[in-house]
């Protein structure tokens, strides 16, 4: 009698006794807010101790027919004491808003009985997000299979964005203007209610799995694998857990050990052919410091580490590589890196300076596999960021020849946007004009290059800031070349959507010679706390893994497919130019060309080398290492290299 007493004496006199639907209300906030009130509920979930979010939930099963008020709460309770999960309890406190969050604090309690709830199911995606407030606290399921496609949030705050499947940029696969995405109109925006229509389904999509903790950086972090990350493609099946609401965001808070089905970590994928190319956008790859890429000497060295272990990884004959800051100091640091790791001379350079202080594209090729023939052609106008490069090569195995051509079109930031170029609502971003624009240039640049070069293989690859179904892919189409469908499907994750915006097109020639294209998924599934910024010190692995922001590329081609009996037309005469170590050595495909100069970075001369049966050769030993420049007599062919 003592004992019963006393828990009476624990609840104070209430103004209002109400179910747990009523408090809650049908709005966002309660019509109780400041009011005293008690209740009754079971008990969902507990959350106690340093860093939890001090309190449990009550649910209160059939407490009204409203579907549009919620059955659950929230109770504030540092010590919670007694508490379980499974108890039916009545509450008493008093109402407040927290954030957003509907919750009784200053609370006691008197335990009632014991009784369960069956979980609330949830299919995805939901009627619309609004809807979200009627399950505030509850206990739901979510049946069937989610997918980690968002896990930026992870390493910080332990939370993930979950989906029922990968969720994709609408004009990925949905084409503004053709409702048959085969189409290739590159103007007008006929179909762009469709692409609405599927940017509306993925945002009622998401749900967010959030670790139930308040602190910041959980060490270690939840749900990682044996790799220490968890990349997005990992799955977690039937899903439980009550809603919370903190941020402006619902996450659910789950109320037993969660097991995900983690998606591995992939090898180098086959492309087969005799010859490998690749593109790969390295993310700012700046040696000025504290600029648009690392902040510090020490940011670099973990910056270019990871990039050489991509390259060395995939082992790419020609590479095409963006965003590297314009300046030769960049591509000279990472190729040194690359050189150092793989053998001095493995690859040489070809680029061309850009505008102001951006960035420009750079060719890397190996010299052992591939010669370059004629000169390196570049569309450098106004209309442009950055020159974009096409290099000719002959194969040294069959002597079949090709052009190699970098992309990199204008990003979709919409700073300074204005007319055309500003965001039409039909999913393309800001700049789809310009990039339409550089697009149709960009067609009869290569075809002048075809024409003056006699090379009708051409293979076209990098960074074109468009998604696969958008303006200037199909204006890119539209002109004959051939696109080479990517074997993995994108390249690019942005705000928990994926696609291609990395891409790859061929001419007839060159197509045929193709044996595949794959992406290697080492940076769009991995968080971006794995990268090489001091913050993320604790987790930095010296490896590929989120090297960068996008996926690089890789296609493999037969050589012997590509023609030898070209008849070039109007092509300037050829050297062969290698180095190895310190020892240079030039080959022109023509006699008459007398004499090799070298000049160094101030444009100085420092050697002149006779050529003598059809050969020219030099130890450069005594010179000091940096960029050095060649030019023969009569032709005048010229080129540059990089004395390590």
């Amino acid at each position: 009698m003592l004992r019963t007493l006393l828990l009476l004496a624990l609840v104070p006199t209430l103004a209002h006794a109400q179910p747990i639907c009523a408090i809650q209300g049908t709005g966002e906030a309660s019509p109780y807010v400041g009011q005293q009130v008690s209740t009754e509920g079971i008990v969902t979930a507990v959350f106690s101790g340093s860093g939890s979010m001090n309190g449990y939930y009550i649910e209160q099963p059939g407490c009204d027919a409203d579907v549009n008020t919620s059955n659950g709460i929230f109770v504030f309770a540092p010590n919670p004491g007694g508490i379980a999960v499974g108890q039916r309890v009545s509450v008493a406190g008093t109402v407040a808003e927290y954030n957003g969050l509907t919750e009784i604090t200053n609370a006691t309690y008197n335990v009632l009985g014991t009784g369960t709830v069956t979980p609330t199911d949830i299919t995805l995606p939901i009627g619309s997000n609004a809807q979200w407030e009627r399950y505030e606290c509850m206990l739901l399921r979510f049946p069937g299979q989610l997918m980690v496609v968002g896990n930026n949030a992870w390493s910080q705050y332990g939370e993930v964005y979950l989906a029922p499947q990968r969720t994709w940029v609408p004009t990925d696969h949905i084409d503004p203007n053709d409702a048959n995405a085969s189409g290739t109109n590159y103007t007008g925006a006929s179909n762009a209610a469709a692409v609405t229509a599927a940017q509306s389904a993925i945002d009622r999509s998401y749900i967010v799995l959030d670790d139930a903790r308040t602190t910041t950086w959980p060490t270690p972090a939840p749900w990682s694998d044996a790799s220490g990350t968890l990349r997005s493609g990992s799955t977690v099946n039937d899903l439980r857990g009550v809603l919370h609401y903190s941020f402006g965001t619902y996450k659910v808070e789950p109320t037993a050990p969660v097991v995900f089905q983690h998606a591995a970590r992939p090898a180098v994928p086959e492309v087969g052919g005799t010859v490998r190319a690749a593109a790969f956008n390295v993310l700012n790859y700046f040696t000025t410091l504290g600029s648009w890429g690392a902040g510090n000497s020490g940011e670099l060295g973990r910056q270019r580490t990871k990039l050489v272990a991509a390259l060395q990884a995939m082992n790419a004959d020609v590479l095409a590589l963006s965003e590297i800051e314009n300046s030769d100091d960049a591509w000279v640091h990472l190729l040194a890196g690359l050189n150092t790791a793989m053998g001095a001379g493995t690859y040489a350079a070809l680029e061309e300076d850009a505008f102001g202080q951006g960035t420009r594209t750079v060719i890397l090729y190996k010299p052992a596999a591939m010669t370059p023939v004629g000169q390196l052609y570049a569309l450098n106008t106004s209309l442009f960021q950055r020159p974009h490069l096409t290099q000719g090569f002959r194969l040294n195995a069959s002597g079949g020849r090709f052009l190699f051509s970098t992309m990199h079109l204008r990003s979709k930031l919409c700073d300074n946007a204005s007319g055309a170029n500003t965001d039409q609502g039909d999913g393309q971003g800001c700049f789809n004009d310009m990039r339409r624009s550089q697009a149709t240039a960009l067609i009869d640049h290569w075809a002048g290059v075809r024409s003056a070069t006699g090379i009708d293989a051409q293979l076209i690859m990098g960074d074109f800031n468009a998604y696969t179904q958008e303006d200037p892919i199909d204006r890119l189409r539209a002109s004959g070349l051939t696109y080479q469908a990517v074997d993995g499907g994108y390249t690019h994750s942005y705000a928990g959507m994926f696609g291609s915006i990395d891409h790859v097109f061929a001419t007839s020639a060159m197509d045929q010679a193709v044996s595949g294209v794959a992406v290697w998924h080492i940076n769009a599934d991995e968080p971006t706390t794995l990268d090489y910024r001091d913050s993320n010190q604790s987790r930095y692995q010296p490896n590929a893994f989120r090297s960068s922001d996008h996926d690089p590329v890789l296609v493999g081609f037969n050589g012997t497919g590509l023609s030898v009996g070209i008849e070039e037309a109007d092509v300037p005469p050829v050297v062969a130019f290698a180095l190895a170590g310190r020892q240079a050595s030039w080959r022109p495909d023509r006699p008459g060309q007398g004499m090799v100069e070298l000049f160094d970075a101030r444009g100085a001369a420092v050697r002149s080398v006779p050529i003598a049966g059809g050969l020219a050769e030099a130890d450069l030993s005594g010179l000091a290492p940096g960029i050095y420049a060649w030019r023969t007599g009569g032709a005048g062919v010229v080129g540059r290299f990089l004395l390590p």
